[in-house]
């Protein structure tokens, strides 16, 4: 399973629907394999759909996710003046998720 963050762009001032998740995984295709979205509209710089797929590879997974937030984005009340900025698996330091020295 993946998590891919999809950064949205909105006009000046614009908010992100409070069912935007909700709205955005209806649209899923089964196809698209899509489990899960959750809206983080406070992300700085840009609010972030994170969304949970099952994918054969990093690319499949980014594309798919790219492909259903255009869609939500033509398709869901509230977004129409919005646009995808990018859609990728959030990167991390490895290091950051090993414990402490000294922590069991």
């Amino acid at each position: 399973m993946y998590l891919v963050h999809a950064s949205l762009c909105g006009p000046p001032g614009a908010h992100l629907p409070d069912t935007v998740a909700e709205s955005t995984l209806a649209l899923a295709l089964p196809h698209e394999r899509v489990e899960h979205v959750v809206a983080h509209p406070h992300a700085r710089p840009h609010p972030v759909l994170g969304v949970f797929l099952l994918a054969d590879g990093l690319t499949q997974a980014e594309e798919r996710t790219a492909e259903l937030c255009r869609r939500a984005i033509r398709t869901c009340a509230g977004l129409g003046e919005w646009r995808l900025v990018k859609a990728e698996v959030p990167l991390l330091d490895r290091h950051a998720l090993l414990p402490a020295p000294g922590v069991d």
